[in-house]
């Protein structure tokens, strides 16, 4: 009998300390995701016109010349990039001699109204060009301003819901990660936006306990 009782005592203890050990386990691993959002209009946002240029070198400085004419010093011209490459076409009559000659370059103007004469004055160069006049030019500093505030105002909704859910279950939240997502957005190479939106999503984890 005395064996038994100590069985059980055993055996109540070991229950015990599995139900305890899972329970801490369960409180450790109860967190919950959510996902905050916020949308700026951007404001002051430049016309700009985007300039690719493929040819000789003839044709290449002309260009260049018209680029830093009297006629562009209204405006902001900006020189992207520059590259030069030997044609490989296959017959001697299909390559071109000498170098292919690529540039890109950007102008920001000051008003919509602005992209006919630019383009009009490219038109009567005889230049041959390829011409993007759908974006706006974004100013690196206002760029990173923006993505700040937007990143602070979805931040501060992602919190304000985990609040609200917290308080609904009647639980404390402890917050363990904070991650951007979709930070691919706003962050143009050359300067170059197509809409005067900013949507930004913050992810944070938390961790909820009871009182």
């Amino acid at each position: 009998m005395r064996s038994f009782i100590i069985k059980f005592i055993l055996f109540a203890l070991l229950c015990t300390a599995i139900f305890s050990c899972n329970a801490t386990h369960n409180s450790e691993n109860r967190t919950i995701e959510m996902i905050g959002f916020n949308e700026l209009t951007i404001d002051g946002l430049k016309p700009c016109i985007n300039v690719n240029f493929n040819g000789d070198k003839a044709t290449r400085d002309k260009l260049i010349q018209l680029m830093e004419s009297d006629a562009l010093k209204p405006y902001r011209v900006k020189k992207n990039s520059e590259n030069f490459y030997k044609d490989g076409a296959e017959t001697s009559a299909q390559r071109r001699p000498g170098f292919t000659y690529g540039i890109n370059y950007l102008i920001v103007l000051t008003n919509e109204s602005e992209k006919e004469k630019i383009s009009q004055l490219l038109l009567d160069s005889n230049i041959p060009v390829s011409i993007n006049s759908n974006g706006y030019y974004l100013d690196p500093q206002q760029n990173t301003t923006l993505q700040d505030q937007a990143f602070q105002n979805a931040l501060h909704n992602a919190k304000l819901r985990l609040q609200h859910y917290s308080d609904s279950i009647n639980a404390n939240i402890e917050i363990i990660s904070i991650s951007e997502i979709d930070d691919y957005q706003l962050y143009p190479m050359d300067g170059i936006i197509y809409n005067d939106k900013l949507i930004k999503k913050v992810k944070v984890k938390a961790k909820l306990s009871s009182d």
